[in-house]
């Protein structure tokens, strides 16, 4: 009996001559529509949409989210997230919050210093921005502990902005899928790197479910440690998985 692995390499065999075929008769294939038409179809079977923060476009809800997120396991927030809600359930009650209060709250996962950031930004969007969470991302980088990453995610989860909030678990996927490398140390940092990968998320019905597969995706099959390669969906036009198997 053929190994599944043998039957993956004949399929990965098969598919690459015919793409190649395809571009060979000038029928042109979009680049990415393999990529993508399997993700979505693994998120919508898969996707992680049970998190509280999901099923919500509430900007001080996705606000509070993205700074518990930052740094720490998605599994470990969400009794946090759903506590600090419910003690500050809007941004005016957390920017008159006590530090130690909040500190006590968020503990469990760590990272304490979140909580004075938390209330600091909240009591300047009250100042400034009438307790509105401002949708500009020149305007969300201003507030304490607001990177990049943090205002993007505002931006596409809480207003549905066409943009892509680029993390370390992004920069993996697309990276092992299309063979991207870079020569800074910090890929994150990497502003080349981050143009390539938004390059792809151009022209989808939906940048924040396009986003929220990604993480799903990469957080579940591609891994940082022992991804599951031979369960991939992606597999068989991956740069990396190729490259692994020699296929």
């Amino acid at each position: 009996m053929r190994s599944y692995k043998s039957e993956l390499c004949t399929l990965l065999i098969w598919v690459r001559i015919e793409h190649n075929t395809k571009y060979k008769s000038g029928e042109k294939m979009r680049e990415d529509s393999f990529f993508w038409e399997s993700l979505l179809a693994w998120y919508s079977e898969n996707g992680r949409n049970y998190f509280p923060w999901r099923n919500t476009n509430d900007p001080y809800r996705i606000l509070i989210a993205e700074f518990l997120l930052q740094q720490t396991h998605v599994r470990k927030v969400q009794d946090v997230y759903e506590q600090l809600l419910l003690k500050y359930p809007d941004i005016s009650e957390l920017a008159r919050a006590k530090i130690e209060s909040v500190e006590e709250i968020i503990a469990p996962i760590g990272l304490k210093y979140r909580a004075e950031r938390l209330i600091k930004t909240a009591g300047i969007i009250c100042s400034l921005y009438d307790c509105k969470i401002p949708n500009d991302y020149k305007e969300l980088r201003k507030l304490p502990g607001i990177g990049d990453y943090i205002a993007n995610a505002i931006l596409c989860y809480a207003f549905d902005q066409p943009v892509v909030p680029i993390d370390t678990n992004v920069i993996r996927l697309f990276s092992r899928y299309f063979g991207y490398t870079s020569t800074n140390p910090r890929p994150r940092m990497d502003k080349e790197l981050a143009s390539k990968i938004r390059a792809h998320f151009e022209g989808m019905a939906s940048t924040r479910s396009a986003n929220l597969a990604v993480l799903d995706f990469a957080g579940a099959v591609c891994t940082a440690k022992n991804p599951k390669s031979l369960e991939c969906p992606l597999s068989l036009r991956c740069f990396d998985f190729s490259e692994r198997y020699e296929f």
